[in-house]
C-alpha cells in the first residue's frame, strides 16, 4: 500500500520533469536555428555581402563580344574563368588565385564538389556562346574566406548565447509566476490562519504537488474550523451549564437557608407545622443531591478513562428482566405496561448497571411528566445489524422544540412537574454512545413519545469482562 502511494507521487515528478526536459530541449534548437538565420542574415547583409546569383544573367558577365566583364566579381570577389569545350582556360578576368589552367578528364565537376577538391573555392557556373558560335563555360569563382568561417562561427556562437540566454530568462520568469501565484497564496493563507481567520481557503489552479498542497490545507482549515466552533459551542455549553446549576442550586438553597433559619428563630410549639418544614428541607436537600449524583454521573461519563464492565447478554432476557424489576412502579403510579419482546435471542456487550439506569430514567420521566392510565410501550428486535430497544408512552409527548434540545443538560418538559433535574436523558444519550450505540426520538402516531435505543450486536464472544472503551 505504501509503495503504491510512493509510485503515485513519483509519477507527477516524472511528468514534471519530463515537461521541463522537452521545454528545455525545445527551446535550445529554437535557439540554435534562430542563430543560424541570424549569422546567415548579418554575414550575407554586412560581412559577406553577395549578389543573388539566381538573379544574374551570364550576359552580365559576357558581352556579345566576347569580351569578360569584371565589375562583378570586383564588387564582390573572386574572378572570372572562360574554358572551352576541351576544358581549356581561354581567358581570365580578375585577379586569379589558383595554377589550374584546364579542366580537362572531368576536373571541372571534381573541383565544383568541395568535398572532392579539398579547398574551398566556391564556383558559379554559366554556359554562354560565341559569336563563332563555339559554347563555352563561364566559371565565377569566389574563394571562401578563413577569417570569415571564424567571424561567422563567432557571431553564431555569441548569437546562440544572447538568445539562449534571453529565452532561459523568460522561461524561468514564466516557471516563477507558475509558482510564485500558489506559493503566495499558500504564505497568505498561513498568515491568515496564524491570526486565526480559520475560513481561509486557497483556491488556484496548478502542478498536482502544489493542488495536494492546497487541498490538504483546505482539509486542515476546515477541521480547525470546526474545532473551533465545537470550541466554542462548547463554552457556550459551559456557561449555560453553570447558569442553569447555580440557577437549580440557588432555589431550594435559599428555601433550605429560610425555612431552617425560622425554625431556629421560632421554635414551633405545633409539631405538625414542624414536621412541614422540616419535610419542606428534607425534599430540597434530597433534590439537591440527586442532582449532584446526576452531575457527578454526567462527568464521569465525559471521562474517556472510564472503563466499563461489558458482558456479552442476551438482550431480550435482560429487557424482560427490567421491566419486571420497575412493573411493581409502574404499576403503582397508575401506568399500563404494553411489553413486546420476543423471545428470540439477540446478543449484545453491555455494562449492567449502566443500561439499567438509562432504563430507570425513561421509565422515571415517563412516570414523571405523564398524568395516570398512560400506556407504556417497550419491544425489541434486529434491524439492520443491530439490535433495537423501544421504549415509548402515550402521554403527552414533546412539542417540536423540546424534541430538538431533548437530549441536551438542563432541559424538562412542559409538565407542571418541575422536581427532576433535566439530566436524565442527557445521561442516557452518553451512556449508550460509550456503548458504540445511539438513542433518538422517533416521530410515532400511536406513541407521542416513543424512543430507539441502538446498539451493535455482539461479535459472537461468550463472555467479555472489564473492556476499557476509548
Amino acid at each position: 500500500m505504501k509503495k503504491d502511494k510512493y509510485c503515485a507521487r513519483k509519477r507527477p515528478l516524472k511528468r514534471m520533469f519530463l515537461f521541463n526536459y522537452l521545454a528545455i530541449v525545445g527551446l535550445m534548437l529554437a535557439v540554435i536555428a534562430v542563430s543560424l538565420i541570424n549569422m546567415d542574415f548579418i554575414m550575407n547583409h554586412f560581412i559577406e555581402k553577395s549578389p543573388d546569383f539566381k538573379q544574374i544573367n551570364s550576359a552580365d558577365l559576357y558581352s556579345s563580344s566576347g569580351e569578360l566583364n569584371g565589375s562583378w566579381p570586383e564588387q564582390y570577389g573572386g574572378w572570372l574563368e572562360l574554358v572551352d569545350e576541351e576544358g581549356n582556360i581561354v581567358a581570365v578576368e580578375g585577379e586569379k588565385l589558383d595554377d589550374i589552367v584546364s579542366y580537362q578528364n572531368d576536373r571541372l565537376f571534381a573541383e565544383m564538389d568541395l568535398y572532392r577538391s579539398g579547398h574551398s573555392t566556391i564556383y558559379h557556373a554559366y554556359s554562354v556562346a560565341a559569336t563563332s558560335g563555339e559554347t563555352y563555360v563561364l566559371l565565377w569563382k569566389i574563394p571562401e574566406r578563413t577569417l570569415n568561417s571564424i567571424l561567422a562561427l563567432g557571431i553564431f556562437l555569441f548569437s546562440l548565447i544572447v538568445f539562449l540566454m534571453t529565452g532561459l530568462y523568460f522561461y524561468t520568469q514564466y516557471s516563477v509566476r507558475q509558482m510564485k501565484k500558489p506559493l503566495q497564496q499558500i504564505i497568505d493563507g498561513i498568515k491568515k490562519m496564524e491570526r486565526l481567520h480559520y475560513g481561509t481557503r486557497l483556491d488556484f489552479e496548478a502542478e498536482k504537488e502544489f493542488a495536494e498542497i492546497r487541498d490538504a490545507f483546505n482539509g486542515m482549515a476546515e477541521r480547525l474550523q470546526q474545532a473551533s466552533a465545537d470550541k466554542e459551542k462548547a463554552e457556550i455549553h459551559k456557561q449555560n451549564l453553570l447558569l442553569h446549576l447555580s440557577h437549580d442550586l440557588k432555589t431550594p438553597i435559599t428555601s433550605i437557608l429560610g425555612y431552617s433559619q425560622l425554625l431556629l428563630d421560632h421554635p414551633l410549639s405545633d409539631e405538625k407545622e414542624r414536621r412541614k418544614y422540616v419535610q419542606y428541607i428534607h425534599g430540597k436537600s434530597s433534590y439537591m443531591s440527586k442532582l449532584i449524583q446526576d452531575l457527578f454521573e454526567l462527568a464521569k461519563l465525559d471521562d474517556h478513562h472510564l472503563s466499563l464492565d461489558l458482558q456479552v447478554v442476551n438482550l431480550t432476557k435482560w429487557y424482560q428482566q427490567a421491566m419486571a424489576e420497575f412493573y411493581t412502579e409502574i404499576e403503582h403510579a397508575g401506568f399500563r405496561l404494553r411489553a413486546e419482546i420476543p423471545e428470540t435471542p439477540l446478543y449484545v456487550m453491555i455494562d449492567h448497571m449502566q443500561m439499567n439506569r438509562v432504563v430507570g430514567n425513561l421509565i422515571s420521566n415517563a412516570l414523571k411528566y405523564n398524568p395516570e392510565g398512560t400506556e407504556l410501550y417497550v419491544s425489541c428486535d434486529k434491524r439492520a445489524g443491530s439490535a433495537v430497544l423501544s421504549f415509548g408512552d402515550n402521554g403527552v409527548g414533546f412539542t417540536e422544540q423540546e424534541r430538538e434540545e431533548l437530549f441536551m443538560e438542563f432541559v424538562r418538559g412542559t409538565s407542571a412537574n418541575k422536581d427532576g433535574t433535566g439530566l436524565g436523558l442527557a445521561i442516557c444519550r452518553k451512556i449508550i454512545a460509550r456503548h458504540q450505540g445511539s438513542i433518538e426520538l422517533v416521530t410515532s402516531a400511536k406513541y407521542p413519545t416513543l424512543f430507539h435505543i441502538n446498539l451493535p450486536l455482539a461479535n459472537g464472544s461468550e463472555d467479555v469482562h472489564s473492556l476499557r472503551l476509548i
